[in-house]
């Protein structure tokens, strides 16, 4: 059986992301994202897919967060999971019982951690969980389920029991603003790739260095070329000597030389990397890195995609159009006055306005398999797509979660 995990990043009030909730995918029909149905198979898929993969491509140094429901916790399948790396998220379908309530108890003794999921704060639903609150330590609030207006009044209900509060289901920046107001300490959601946009935000130099070393190479590909402008570049040098030594590739030899770089690695692929570069230090912004790894989960789907549809000749501009499909949110700026400062081919600026074209649809489907709650629908949009599987579109995602964490301690 085929499995992926998509990540969903959880960020601290800095904005730095210190867990993931994964959602689980397998290329059998009728797939879903919760374990509602047939409980202990997904967990046994779960299990498959740690032992394959492993915990570190999937997770790296930070903890994992999975949503488990009464079949679950009562199943052999929960000791299986390492508790020193994993929380587990009661879902709100959960029947709480007196059975359920010794397991959790006995679970926490254990030092298994565990956090509610979907909470809307309503006065049924703090009762009917309230047994299990002296083994809670988060409680997911879904802020779409109680609105904005009513926010500050439902959390407060939960503050005499001092649990820490996630604001989950965030879609935008203003509501993300909102809830960093409230006492919360935790948040989740898809804001960070909906920047608010700045006027007279300028494009910083080291970006413009790697802009101008695009536009360069798009005009002269000879490798003498090139190198004579990487010379020029110390701090693009650099970065490109960490992505040679990163996990992402196998060279034998050591690298001894600008030029010995560039013709390793070919101008098309320095091209592509050069939409990664374009990131700078992410860590220095709120959901920087978060929105740095999903560009590159975007650049190496796409890419692994365009092969599968034999068409090599695209694969470089499908990483490239991956790699700067979240450009817009990291420099808060719009996308078409980034583009106005390349030079790209209409193919690559058609597909990241507008999603148009074979590389928009590749993007499209990138997006959608790191973060989408519903594949099922994504999946069988892709119908009109011969020249790959549902169980190569997985592969290709597994390949891109790993390359996310072979290449997380590159600090672009």
């Amino acid at each position: 059986m085929s499995t992926f995990v998509g990540r969903q990043p959880i960020f601290d009030k800095e904005g730095v992301c210190f867990g993931y909730e994964l959602l689980y995918r397998s290329c059998e029909a009728n797939n879903v994202a919760t374990f509602q149905d047939n409980a202990k198979a997904s967990a046994r898929v779960i299990v498959n897919l740690i032992h394959n993969i492993g915990l570190t491509p999937i997770i790296g140094h930070k903890r994992g967060y999975i949503n488990v429901d009464e079949s679950i916790l009562f199943s052999d399948a929960i000791l299986l999971l390492p508790k020193e790396h994993f929380s587990f998220e009661i879902l709100e379908h959960t029947k709480v019982s007196l059975a359920l309530y010794e397991r959790v108890k006995h679970l926490h003794s254990l030092g298994y951690r565990f956090s509610l999921d979907d909470f809307d704060c309503s006065d049924t639903m703090i009762k009917y969980y309230e047994p299990l609150f002296p083994y809670i330590d988060i409680i997911k609030v879904d802020i779409q389920a109680i609105g904005i207006p009513q926010l500050q009044t439902s959390i407060d209900k939960l503050q005499k029991y001092t649990i820490p509060l996630l604001a989950e289901k965030i879609e935008t920046h203003e509501e993300y603003e909102t809830c960093s107001k409230l006492d919360f300490q935790l948040f989740q959601g898809y804001f960070f790739e909906r920047p608010v946009i700045l006027s007279g935000k300028r494009i910083e130099p080291n970006t413009v260095n790697a802009l101008r070393l695009i536009n360069c190479i798009q005009e002269n590909n000879d490798v003498a070329y090139i190198s004579e402008k990487f010379a020029t570049c110390p701090d693009l040098v650099y970065n490109l000597l960490r992505h040679v030594n990163s996990g992402a590739y196998h060279f034998k030899q050591k690298i001894t030389s600008i030029k010995q770089m560039v013709l390793l690695l070919g101008p098309q692929k320095i091209i592509s990397w050069l939409g990664l570069f374009l990131y700078g230090v992410p860590q220095n912004r709120p959901f920087g890195t978060e929105i740095f790894n999903n560009a590159k989960f975007r650049a190496k789907v796409m890419e692994e995609l365009a092969l599968m549809c034999n068409k090599p000749e695209l694969a470089n501009k499908a990483f490239l159009t991956g790699s700067l499909s979240l450009i817009n949110a990291y420099l808060n700026i719009p996308m078409l006055e980034f583009l106005n400062n390349v030079h790209l081919d209409d193919e690559i600026k058609t597909a990241l306005l507008f999603r148009e074209g074979f590389l928009g649809e590749l993007l499209y489907i990138a997006t959608e398999m790191n973060h989408s709650e519903d594949t099922e629908a994504t999946i069988k949009k892709l119908g009109h797509y011969p020249c790959f599987s549902t169980e190569q579109l997985y592969d290709a995602c597994t390949k891109a979660t790993i390359f996310v964490e072979e290449t997380e301690s590159h600090p672009n």
